[in-house]
């Protein structure tokens, strides 16, 4: 769904394959994985997801052999219902329902990470984890385009010069790095720098450059949007 209170399609997807492999996708976004964020890494002819009245959440083939238990199931059936769905935040859940209790508690989800699914945050938006909670944020010199809603993204805070202009010579921009944040890679040029000055300079020096990834000594000049930002270890900056 878009939203807790909107039913209507959201931005995540999940496929059962014809190669068995149960998988979640970003929507409109092709079958491949670069683009995967769960996958069951199962195989096999007919493979079909099911839920028993017992939250027993698994995948079996044509042959009726399982070939993943995703939950082992055998919990209480008295009073309590179990639904499997995709959350908002794009993750695959199994919940239990307690209709006496009025409550309800997750027994399964497809992965843990909660800034694993693609497309989160939103075009120029990235995922950071705060005490086990995803929040969305934006690189220096871009706002939230909705700041209620997170999946819209981020947009520039200025209007940049078109590069026909005949005023872009006196336009002064700058490079501002954001540390330890990967992204989708959909470089148009691509150099050996041997210091993150340097690729900046590239950058600045080319009017089709709006951003550059750099690490370990390669430039990658980038247009935006940028998308699937996240924040990790990892030293691209």
């Amino acid at each position: 769904s878009v939203s807790e209170t909107d039913d209507s399609t959201g931005i995540f997807r999940i496929k059962m394959q014809d190669d068995g492999n149960l998988v979640q996708y970003p929507v409109r976004k092709p079958d491949t994985s670069e683009y995967a964020y769960y996958a069951s890494n199962t195989f096999g002819n007919g493979v079909t997801l099911n839920l028993d009245g017992d939250g027993h959440l698994y995948l079996i083939n044509s042959s009726l052999t399982i070939l993943s238990n995703l939950t082992k199931g055998g919990y209480p059936q008295d009073g309590r219902v179990y639904m499997a769905k995709i959350d908002v935040d794009g993750i695959f859940r199994l919940y239990s329902y307690s209709s006496n209790q009025g409550n309800r508690s997750i027994l399964w989800e497809s992965v843990e990470d909660k800034c694993a699914p693609k497309g989160l945050c939103g075009p120029n938006g990235f995922c950071t984890m705060m005490d086990n909670v995803a929040e969305c944020r934006c690189p220096p010199g871009f706002d939230f385009v909705n700041p209620g809603n997170w999946s819209s993204g981020c947009e520039r805070n200025f209007t940049a010069e078109s590069c026909k202009s005949n005023s872009i010579t006196n336009v002064k921009y700058e490079i501002r790095s954001l540390e330890n944040t990967v992204w989708e890679d959909n470089a148009f040029a691509t150099m050996e720098t041997s210091t993150q000055e340097d690729c900046e300079k590239q950058c600045l020096d080319d009017c089709n450059c709006e951003a550059a990834f750099y690490k370990d000594g390669e430039c990658r000049k980038q247009r935006l949007p940028l998308t699937y930002g996240k924040r990790t270890s990892d030293s691209n900056v």
